[in-house]
Formats: C-alpha cells, structure tokens, sequence
C-alpha cells in the first residue's frame, strides 16, 4: 500500500515538472502563436498591447533599479514619495491587467481555454526587504 502510494505521489511530481518545463510564457509571441494557433489578424492585433506589456515591466524594472541602488546608498525615500511610487506600481499592475483582458478578448473559446495555462507577466507587490537585497 505504501509503495502504491510513494509511485502515485513521484509519478505526479515527475508529469508536473514536466507540464512546468513546457508552459508557455506570454512574452514569447512566437510561441504563443503556435501554441494558441493565433491567425494573422490575431498575431498583428495582440502583438501592441504585447508590446505595451513589455514596456511597462522594463519601466518598472527601471524604477526599481534606481529604488535599489538609493536604497544602497543609504537615501531612502521620504513618506510621500513612497506613496507615489506604490500609486505608480499599482497603476502599472492594473495596466497591465487590462491589456492581458484585452488580449484574452482577441481570442476565440477554444483559445481562451489554452490562454490560461500561458504563464502571463505579472508585477509582485513591493515590500522594504526587497528593495535592500
């Protein structure tokens, strides 16, 4: 009974690494084409609000680069400017939500079904303790 159990149990840990390796993440375009089947027409019209996506992490990237390397140099931000910069974070979030609705819309029932196992970009919450590492 117990070696019936540990084989199921490896046996799932072994097909869930494997479906991970496999997952599909949204910034790869040329792969979410053929995994979704994606028409021309679908490629060019999800391909801005793709674009938009990556512009909006890189920024975010770039904001938290400068945070990192103040925050290294011993200059931390003051109480209003820690709120703008969490009003900014949230706004990019909620930008970036409202494109991958956009790009969901572009899509036929079939293809929504495959949409949510793409792995899709997301920005975390900030918190102190990162921003120190």
């Amino acid at each position: 009974m117990k070696i019936k159990f540990l084989i199921t149990f490896l046996g799932l840990i072994i097909v869930s690494a494997i479906t991970a390796q496999d997952q599909v993440s949204l910034l790869e375009i040329d792969k979410v084409k053929e995994y979704l089947a994606l028409s021309d027409k679908q490629y060019k019209t999800i391909n801005a609000p793709l674009g938009q996506i990556k512009g909006i992490l890189e920024e975010d990237k770039k904001i938290i680069s400068e945070l990192k390397e103040r925050f290294k140099n011993g200059d931390e931000p003051g109480f209003f400017e820690k709120i703008k910069v969490k009003r900014g974070r949230d706004n990019r979030v909620d930008k970036i939500e409202d494109l991958l609705e956009e790009i969901e819309d572009q899509l036929n029932d079939e293809q929504k079904i495959k949409y949510k196992n793409i792995k899709k970009p997301v920005l975390k919450s900030l918190n102190k303790k990162e921003l120190t590492k």
